[in-house]
């Protein structure tokens, strides 16, 4: 997915009979930060742990980022 900007996550969610979701998930937090008690991966774990909880679903949860480091003489 060229367009999906990063970091970004991909929660996949697959249950009985070839069914399932996959949910590309960017968080953005606001100029203040996180809502209080939250952070970006606790939502999204949440999201996991939530769809994980049905009978017979299992997920997987990956963050896909860019990082960068400085090289120095």
């Amino acid at each position: 997915m060229a367009d999906t900007p990063f970091p970004h996550y991909k929660l996949q969610a697959d249950g009985p009979n070839e069914t399932g979701l996959i949910l590309m998930v960017q968080v953005s937090l606001g100029a203040g930060g996180s809502l209080p008690g939250l952070t970006e991966q606790s939502v999204v774990e949440h999201l996991r742990d939530w769809l994980g909880s049905r009978p017979g679903v299992v997920t997987q949860l990956a963050k896909k980022s860019i990082v960068s480091t400085d090289l120095e003489a």
